[in-house]
C-alpha cells in the first residue's frame, strides 16, 4: 500500500533531494555515506561481533543473538535478491531511468548492475536487523526493549532514507525493502523461539571456547533422545 502510494511522487522527491543544496552539504554527504555503510556490510559486522563479544564474555544469549541477527539479515537478502531481479526496476541514477522502468528479469546478473532497485536491500537488511535485535531483547527485558526499539527502527529508517540521498533509490523502493526486513527479522526470531535445539544454536551458541595453556580449548555439547 505504503509503496503504491509513494510511486507517484517518485519523481518529484527525487528531484528535491538531488537539490544542488542538499547534495553540496558536506555533512548530508558524510552521513548519508555513514547509514548507506550501515545498511551495506553494517548488519552483518555487527552480528558478527555480537556472536564474538557473546563467546569472549561466556554470554550465551548475547552470541545468539549475533547468529540469530545474521540469520534474518540473510534471509532478508535473499527474498530482497529474488524481487530484484525478477523486477529489473532501473536505479534512479541509471541513464534515462523512470520510476516506471521495470522488466521481467531485467535484474538477474553476475554483478550488481543498473536493474535492481526494487526493492531496497539496504532497508530490507538494516530493518531485518531492528526486528531482530528488538524482538530478542524483549526477551530479556520489556523495559530496555522499549529504549532500544524505537533506536534500532530509527537507524533503519535513517539508512532507508540514505538511499535516496545517494540517488541508489526511489522512495517507493523503500517500503516493501522494510516490510521484507521486518517481516525476515521476526520469523527468525519467531522460529528460533520454536525451535531452541536448532541446528546453527547448537553448534555456535553452545559451543564453549576457553584458554587451555597455549591453547584455545572448544568444545561443544550434542542432546541425545531422553
Amino acid at each position: 500500500l505504503a509503496t503504491g502510494m509513494l510511486a507517484p511522487l517518485d519523481r518529484p522527491i527525487q528531484r528535491s533531494l538531488q537539490s544542488e543544496d542538499l547534495q553540496d552539504n558536506r555533512g548530508l554527504r558524510r552521513v548519508g555515506r555513514a547509514f548507506a555503510l550501515a545498511g551495506g556490510p553494517g548488519p552483518f559486522v555487527a552480528g558478527g561481533a555480537l556472536y564474538l563479544a557473546g563467546r569472549g564474555t561466556s554470554s550465551p544469549r548475547l552470541a545468539a543473538l549475533g547468529v540469530h541477527l545474521t540469520e534474518g539479515v540473510v534471509v532478508a537478502a535473499a527474498l530482497t535478491g529474488l524481487i530484484k531481479g525478477v523486477s529489473g526496476r532501473a536505479l534512479p541514477n541509471a541513464a534515462s531511468a523512470e520510476p516506471g522502468d521495470f522488466s521481467f528479469g531485467r535484474g538477474f546478473h553476475e554483478a550488481n548492475g543498473s536493474f535492481v532497485s526494487f526493492p531496497s536491500g539496504h532497508t530490507a537488511a538494516s530493518f531485518a536487523a531492528a526486528a531482530v535485535v528488538t524482538d530478542e531483547v524483549s526477551q530479556w527485558d520489556s523495559s530496555a526493549a522499549r529504549i532500544v526499539g524505537p533506536v534500532a527502527y530509527s537507524a533503519a529508517t535513517l539508512v532507508a532514507l540514505s538511499r535516496l540521498y545517494q540517488n541508489l533509490h526511489w522512495a517507493s523502493d523503500l517500503p516493501i525493502g522494510a516490510a521484507i526486513g521486518v517481516l525476515s527479522g521476526k520469523s527468525v526470531v519467531s522460529w528460533q523461539r520454536r525451535h531452541p535445539e536448532n541446528w546453527l544454536d547448537r553448534h555456535l551458541v553452545g559451543l564453549t571456547v576457553a584458554p587451555d595453556g597455549h591453547r584455545l580449548l572448544v568444545a561443544g555439547a550434542i542432546p541425545v533422545g531422553r
